[in-house]
């Protein structure tokens, strides 16, 4: 099966899936309002009765951040335990979602629900979560080579005679490092559609094996992958054109809040596509086991 048909599965299949949204927004939505209830409380505090709070609508203003961190500087721990305890929450919580997503994916034609989406995010959870300590070890390397690679860029900028050709080496090592994060997260994606389209525990042996059937078909899953992803850079440039055109006072920050949930289903929509393509692509290439 070619590729543009696996893409059109795809969006079949995330289209009929779509009340998976249902359940993903107020997950993620809840869990935001968790994440910035700290700095709400606070910059409520600071702000609710100062003029300069008004000036926030329309944009920053160095000398507020200044008095800010002057005057809650001994919270600035906190706040960075903060945000990373909450980073890691976040990646437990995607884990966890992760699951429901492939496993409704997996069901075919079964209709989606509560129970089936809830009870497939437990049932994968464990399995998800050792996918995503093993994949620490993929990022780290990636982290380094992303330095290596960066070298010859970093270089030729150094030796650059006009900005433009620093603008340009910036461009091309941001571009070449995106790929090849594109590469590491396609491969553990992969690791866990195999673990549920072949109802696996073994997180290990679907890693090691998914190298063996990525490294046949590399270019192919990687040509769907990026075409999934063409749909998330174009949403997101609609996003920010739309974005600065809203008003920046008035009913204006009212339609940017509303714009940014649309933009964030939009988000959760692809993720679901690139999920779903990978599955007919696993499915297309060989047999369930």
């Amino acid at each position: 099966m070619g590729i543009i048909n696996i893409f059109g599965q795809g969006l079949k299949t995330t289209a009929g899936k779509g009340r998976l949204l249902a359940f993903l927004w107020p997950a993620y939505f809840v869990f935001a309002l968790f994440v910035s209830a700290p700095f709400y409380f606070l910059f409520q505090s600071h702000f609710s009765r100062s003029l300069m709070g008004e000036k926030l609508l329309t944009g920053m203003d160095i000398l507020w951040i200044g008095d800010l961190v002057y005057k809650y500087h001994e919270t600035v721990p906190f706040f960075l335990g903060w945000l990373l305890g909450t980073s890691c929450l976040f990646l437990v919580l995607t884990a966890f979602l992760n699951g429901g997503i492939i496993g409704r994916i997996a069901a075919g034609e079964e209709k989606v629900t509560f129970r089936g989406f809830f009870g497939d995010c437990g049932r994968y959870f464990g399995r998800f979560f050792r996918v995503f300590l093993v994949s620490l070890a993929g990022f780290f390397l990636l982290a380094i080579l992303g330095r290596i690679v960066s070298v010859p860029f970093r270089l030729w900028s150094e030796g650059a005679s006009t900005e433009w050709t620093t603008l340009a080496s910036s461009s091309l090592r941001l571009l070449v490092f995106l790929l090849l994060f594109s590469i590491v997260r396609m491969f553990f994606d992969y690791v866990k559609v195999a673990l549920v389209a072949d109802d696996s525990r073994r997180v290990l042996r679907t890693t090691l094996g998914n190298f063996g059937f990525l490294g046949k078909r590399f270019f192919s899953a990687w040509t769907l992958y990026l075409m999934v992803g063409m749909i998330f850079v174009l949403s997101t440039l609609v996003y920010l054109t739309i974005a600065k055109m809203l008003p920046k006072t008035g009913i204006g920050p009212l339609l940017l809040f509303l714009w940014q949930q649309a933009y964030f289903l939009a988000r959760l929509w692809t993720g679901i596509l690139f999920f779903a393509t990978e599955y007919h692509f696993l499915r297309a290439q060989r047999p369930p086991a």
